[in-house]
């Protein structure tokens, strides 16, 4: 088995024909508040919609078996933002791909917002894990409303 890709995107998109598309792949994120804002909350999340977009290249043995992928998101502080658990459709020799999905995303705290996955089958980690990053970071640089009118 290896990893073909796994990366952060804004949207990813399936098709049965043609394959995935990624669109909007990133690393980090600049996120623009008035400079007037109040204290944003370290717990602060932007309606968002983002992906997790994984996908890997099986042996013909690894083929016809069950698989999961766990995905932790964790604040730049270490602490778990959100899990998702994912059960592969039946591998075949194009091997699988999987799209954790999110509706919101992570502005509370500035620094790394790290991502970490394992590929599971039949209760053991068969991959991983494998770890990404973007980078989180809020400018106070936007005139307020107040002052455009």
């Amino acid at each position: 088995m290896k990893l073909l890709l796994a990366a952060p995107c804004n949207l990813a998109l399936q098709d049965p024909v043609v394959g995935h598309s990624l669109i909007g792949v990133f690393h980090e994120i600049k996120i623009q508040v008035p400079h007037d804002a109040p204290e944003i909350p370290g717990d602060a999340m932007l309606p968002k919609e983002w992906a997790i977009f994984s996908k890997f290249g099986l042996e013909p043995s690894e083929e016809d078996k069950d698989y999961t992928l766990k995905t932790d998101i964790f604040w730049p502080d270490g602490k778990v933002l959100a899990s998702h658990i994912l059960d592969a459709m039946p591998p075949t020799k194009n091997g699988m791909a999987f799209i954790a999905k999110s509706q919101a995303f992570p502005m509370g705290q500035q620094g790394v917002v790290r991502i970490r996955e394992s590929l599971t089958s039949e209760g053991k980690v068969v991959f991983g894990p494998i770890e990404m990053e973007v980078k989180v970071s809020v400018e106070r640089s936007l005139p307020s409303i107040k002052e455009n009118k």
